[in-house]
């Protein structure tokens, strides 16, 4: 290994041999993150201040109650139950777009008009705005009048009152994030099996692996980083979703739907209770840490 890098100069003679290069890099590359830094801090260290008061409406005048507002947020069962509901709504997701993406990226590698058809039409439903997506769907899937509802009803399927009933309604906002967002992943995957070289896949098939055999034993794993990052920036982005989930049912109904961001919302602009909100949200940061931490020492690929 040190031999084909000994014509590369190493990361400690960079920096010696060009100090000036080095500054101006650091010099460019500055204002850019301290511009992020403040982005990402100034709302960080509010949020955490906030969360030390009792603020009902926020930007008004509030009380130091230390950690009183935590204890009062981890006793709510609703908080609880919404952070349920995230992980049920995060799992969903995952599988769901991943069992989409990988399907889609699959069909659009084989050769053919179709394909390359499918290339361009498979990303419509992530372009569509997101306001648009519900409204469609609402009507899709409407029981008076809903064009996939009366199809499904005419095969013998009654889906009852997909945005109504308590018991689906959670699934069925599920099936509409997934359908919008699994186009992203599929074009990434798509992209990262173009990257397998072809003449690994020659190799396996004269080993006698059959098509399943070299997709796990071969394709997995050359795609490993690639799918380690998706998968990561994925989940924490699924499990922020509000717009969807607050466009059609607000929460509801009796609260079947609302998982964190929803809860943290409704803390704070329905109910006016900032300083919960903010507790809420720092704890909901805290957890998303933990699991990006877990993820990560588990499942980032090995280093060769």
């Amino acid at each position: 290994m040190r031999k084909a890098r000994a014509g590369r100069p190493s990361p400690a003679n960079f920096r010696r041999r060009n100090p000036g290069e080095l500054t101006l890099g650091y010099s460019l590359v500055a204002p850019i993150l301290i511009v992020m830094a403040l982005v990402i801090a100034v709302p960080i260290v509010d949020a955490v201040w906030t969360s030390f008061q009792n603020q009902r409406v926020i930007g008004s005048e509030a009380d130091f109650v230390g950690f009183a507002t935590y204890i009062k947020i981890l006793q709510d069962a609703s908080f609880w139950d919404a952070l349920g509901r995230s992980g049920i709504w995060l799992l969903l997701n995952l599988i769901i777009q991943t069992i989409l993406a990988f399907s889609t990226a699959l069909l659009l590698q084989r050769p053919g008009l179709w394909s390359r058809l499918a290339q361009v039409w498979v990303m419509l439903p992530w372009v569509i705005p997101t306001v648009a997506v519900t409204i469609v769907w609402q009507w899709m899937l409407n029981s008076n009048y809903g064009v996939i509802y009366r199809a499904l009803e005419d095969l013998g399927l009654s889906l009852g009152s997909p945005f109504s009933d308590p018991g689906v309604v959670l699934f069925t906002i599920i099936l509409v994030n997934s359908w919008h967002w699994f186009p992203l992943s599929a074009v990434v995957i798509y992209g990262a099996l173009t990257t397998v070289p072809h003449e690994v896949m020659e190799a396996a098939k004269i080993d006698g692996a059959n098509s399943w055999q070299t997709f796990i034993s071969v394709v997995l794993p050359i795609m490993h980083p690639i799918l380690f990052a998706l998968g990561l920036v994925g989940s924490l982005w699924s499990f922020n979703v509000l717009d969807s989930i607050y466009l059609i049912t607000e929460g509801g109904p009796a609260e079947a739907t609302t998982t964190m961001p929803v809860y943290v919302y409704n803390t704070a602009f329905g109910a006016f209770r900032s300083s919960e909100a903010a507790a809420a949200s720092v704890l909901t940061v805290l957890i998303l840490v933990i699991a990006a931490l877990a993820f990560v020492r588990f499942a980032r690929p090995k280093e060769d």
